[in-house]
């Protein structure tokens, strides 16, 4: 690739920072923000790694691909002139001044912004769990902050079960959020409401499930939804009592976690970081290049539209705010 690709950070690049994509790197917390660390930085480096001729900076480019996490940048921001803006949208609104935008799930999609969706990159350093474990059932564990976990599951009723159960309940903290190596049951619900989709939110949880040799009980999530090709991918709890029957049906069948577990090791392949490279290699060629050659020939007349257009999605995106706060 002939186009210079640089990737933003707001902040200093820090002198900790691994060199490598595969090194578990907590040193980001108070540096930057989660999402930056692991979409703007690991996708960085591993195309680096690949060969893209990209760059990793906290200074903005005057010409060439910008890339940047939505949270990096002002939603006043304006591209310069030579530059195509491809924005990160994580789990944030769209940037009203990019070109093009990333998105981690295909219900994030938009017709009113061109979007492209990719896989988020398993967990860096992730430790699969231990096979010398086989069918022990010990062990069921969050990965996540704390504000991401059903308040029923922090309540004593959910101590109950699991007592019932007769399991160990593990909320991992940050620092061992790479390491399933003790841990025979991944549980990650967020709420047992029903009402929201998190459309914004990625299946990292079940990919990195499917990577560490773990099965899995997920909440209603569209991420997970679109994920899901058959019974064997997750046990899906929507309910705490379904939650709970979940929970005992893998107690009770070592078997169907011995399936779920090969069916995973089968779907990790969707997501082994080289796959996930060569999606980002043909975004730029098939799309990011050419989509930075049209906007350098574009016409002074099409350069006004495009901010127009951007200044009335600010005020939009502001007005909306303001409504549903």
């Amino acid at each position: 690739m002939s186009t210079p690709i640089r990737f933003y950070l707001p902040e200093p690049i820090p002198a900790d920072l691994p060199s490598s994509p595969t090194v578990y790197w907590t040193g980001f917390r108070g540096k930057m923000r989660g999402g930056v660390y692991a979409w703007t930085v690991q996708t960085f480096q591993w195309l680096r790694d690949a060969g893209v001729n990209c760059t990793l900076s906290n200074d903005l480019p005057s010409e060439g691909i910008l890339v940047a996490h939505r949270k990096s940048l002002p939603r006043n921001f304006v591209p310069p002139a030579g530059v195509l803006f491809v924005c990160l949208r994580a789990d944030a609104t769209f940037h009203p001044f990019a070109h093009l935008h990333v998105v981690l799930t295909q219900r994030a999609m938009s017709r009113w912004y061109p979007t492209f969706y990719m896989p988020h990159w398993p967990q860096p350093g992730l430790i699969p769990r231990d096979p010398a474990r086989g069918d022990r059932w010990e062990n069921a564990a969050f990965f996540g902050d704390d504000a991401c976990i059903a308040g029923e599951m922090q309540s004593a009723q959910w101590a109950s079960v699991l007592r019932d159960l007769q399991l160990n309940w593990q909320h991992v903290p940050p620092e061992k959020w790479h390491d399933f190596s003790e841990v025979d049951v991944v549980v990650a619900i967020r709420d047992f409401i029903g009402k929201h989709g998190y459309a914004n939110k990625p299946a990292t949880k079940l990919f990195n499930a499917w990577h560490a040799g773990v099965p899995a009980v997920l909440g209603r999530e569209s991420a997970y939804e679109e994920q899901r090709q058959g019974p064997l991918d997750y046990l899906e709890a929507r309910t705490f009592s379904e939650l709970v029957a979940a929970l005992q049906r893998l107690r009770d069948d070592p078997a169907l976690r011995r399936a779920m577990v090969e069916n995973g090791r089968t779907r990790a392949h969707e997501t082994d970081p080289s796959v996930i490279v060569a999606r980002w290699q043909e975004f730029f060629k098939d799309i990011a290049e050419p989509a930075y050659e049209k906007w350098r020939s574009a016409s002074e007349w099409q350069r006004r539209i495009f901010r127009v257009n951007g200044f009335l999605k600010t005020k939009a995106q502001a007005i909306e705010e303001r409504f549903w706060r």
